[in-house]
């Protein structure tokens, strides 16, 4: 991948060889077949988006990168890559061509896949904060639910304190709209990975606020050692959909 030049190049011109660049027409036809390819040859409910963004604001600036961007453009970029954050015409165009690289991946999946089969569910585990997020990290995920291309949408909100919880989770029900919001709940980041109350709460606390389900992250000892403890009280009611989120 380094050699065919399909990595990710950062603003100070360093290489960062466990990202691939998102603007490279084979990285997003690879992550496109592999999804697919779930949905084709194995029985699964659905497929789940993660990490389906830029590491940052400092990629991608590789050459590829520059050609395909002056290209959408019209015109060469005089400073570069100076003028993608102190030119305003040049940083908006180049914040939507970020943007467009990531969505390309999210909408082919989410078309592909339910045309392959019908009853695939299309999720995505996102950053918290949509506005910011789209323009920082590329993931537009709030469009993403406005066209449909999501089931249900995942933000990490991975913090231990309930207000903050809370404010989260109602501030992103209008960004998730009509598309279902499962928050994620950050067990595993907390100070105790062992609160078995304060996972209680949260789930609950998604339930004031009319949601039908939630996600736990992670899948580890931790929850073990927890999640049988929910059995007796705030999951042992029926009818509540509940997902496990297993990294």
């Amino acid at each position: 991948m380094v050699r065919e030049g399909r990595v990710q190049k950062l603003f100070n011109g360093e290489i960062k060889e466990s990202w691939l660049c998102p603007s490279h027409p084979d990285n997003q036809e690879l992550e496109v077949a592999s999804m697919l390819e779930i949905v084709r040859a194995y029985d699964v409910d659905g497929v789940h988006f993660d990490y389906i963004r830029y590491p940052d604001g400092n990629a991608c600036y590789c050459e590829g990168c520059r050609a395909r961007f002056e290209a959408k453009l019209g015109r060469p970029v005089v400073k570069w890559p100076q003028d993608t954050r102190t030119h305003d015409e040049v940083r908006e165009a180049w914040l939507a061509f970020r943007r467009a690289n990531i969505d390309t991946v999210v909408r082919r999946v989410s078309h592909e896949a339910r045309a392959a089969r019908t009853s695939a569910q299309i999720s995505a585990a996102v950053f918290r904060n949509w506005p910011v997020d789209r323009d920082s990290i590329g993931q537009d995920w709030g469009m993403w639910c406005e066209q449909g291309w999501l089931d249900f949408v995942c933000p990490m909100d991975y913090v231990d304190a309930n207000v903050s919880f809370r404010n989260m989770v109602s501030t992103q029900q209008a960004y998730a709209g009509r598309v279902r919001l499962y928050p994620g709940i950050g067990l595993s980041c907390w100070k105790n990975p062992l609160d078995a109350a304060k996972l209680a709460e949260q789930i609950e606390i998604t339930r004031e606020l009319g949601l039908s389900g939630f996600t736990v992250f992670n899948y580890d000892a931790n929850a073990e050692a927890v999640l049988p403890w929910l059995r007796l009280g705030v999951t042992a009611e029926t009818g509540w959909w509940t997902a496990l989120w297993p990294f």
